[in-house]
């Protein structure tokens, strides 16, 4: 082969792996040109269009371009104007929408962070970094759970699994456990941290963004995940941390009345902010995250600083 059929060789190569890659990338929606009429929320296959401040966007940790589903994205089909196109380069990006501010960084001396240890705390670190080398039993409605007994025998706490906007009912399968991710427990120890600041963590929500997520788990490392993709796992790893629903049953301790947890949510996922930046054709890209979380009903008994 001479150098210039080779040339020729890499030039279909490249044209073939840059058609795969457009086929690959998720679409976008230009608001501008976007008449309202909500035809293709419904046959998105993946849930993946969103409505934010009475505009449309498409999430790109969810869109696969209908990929497995059928064979055209179905969203440029149902359009009656075309709108939805595939998602662009920063180029011609401008406006930012403002965000609220988070709570502050952890760590503010460069050194340590006052942290609460706890049984509720240790207990859920182990259910998401041990995940199925724990011993899942299935409970008498048909839960999936994992208990252990405490304080001797005398009492007792357990964990079962939950999308964390009850979308579905208790896990009935291994499959959830087995989806967990272990960097899960590293954001559900960022959790305990904050709520260790508040001085009722059971009433009080904080706040912390994509920024402070990638800095903890050392994300802005990974040069090889573009934006949209940490984006989705920094979602990802926040929804199963905000997944575990707790049970505890703690035995009376001499002057210490005994109590009783039933179905608390171990981190109530009370909101996502996204944060966009929008082109001139009025496409709305996804550049941050800004997750509101507040502790369940077991900080009341294990972060009470006025009680303790």
């Amino acid at each position: 082969m001479n150098k210039q059929d080779s040339s020729r060789g890499d030039l279909s190569q490249t044209s073939q792996r840059l058609e795969w890659e457009k086929s690959q990338m998720p679409y976008t929606i230009p608001n501008n040109s976007c008449v309202g009429c909500d035809n293709c929320r419904p046959q998105c296959p993946t849930g993946a269009i969103r409505i934010e401040d009475n505009e449309y966007w498409i999430d790109p940790g969810l869109c696969n371009n209908c990929e497995g589903y059928y064979s055209e994205p179905q969203c440029v089909i149902a359009c009656p104007t075309n709108s939805p196109i595939p998602w662009q380069s920063k180029k011609g990006r401008c406006k930012v929408e403002p965000r609220d501010a988070s709570s502050l960084d952890l760590f503010s001396n460069g050194k340590n962070n006052p942290f609460a240890s706890a049984i509720a705390i240790w207990e859920a670190c182990n259910v998401l970094a041990q995940r199925t080398s724990l011993h899942w039993e299935t409970d008498e409605e048909g839960y999936i759970s994992y208990s252990r007994q405490i304080n001797q025998g005398r009492g007792a706490i357990a964990f079962h699994i939950q999308d964390p906007f009850k979308v579905n009912d208790l896990a009935t399968d291994l499959a959830a456990v087995e989806g967990l991710d272990i960097r899960a427990a590293c954001i559900h120890l960022i959790f305990a941290a904050y709520a260790t600041a508040l001085d009722q963590p059971w009433e009080q929500e904080f706040a912390i963004d994509e920024r402070q997520i990638e800095k903890y788990l050392g994300m802005e490392k990974r040069k090889d995940l573009s934006k949209a993709a940490k984006l989705a796992l920094m979602k990802n790893l926040v929804q199963q941390a905000c997944s575990l629903i707790i049970c505890i049953d703690w035995p009376q301790q001499g002057r210490i009345n005994g109590f009783s947890i039933t179905d608390s949510r171990l981190w109530h996922l009370v909101d996502i902010q996204h944060h966009f930046q929008e082109d001139n054709l009025g496409c709305k890209y996804l550049i941050g995250l800004t997750f509101k979380v507040k502790a369940g009903l077991w900080a009341q008994y294990f972060l009470n600083k006025q009680a303790c």
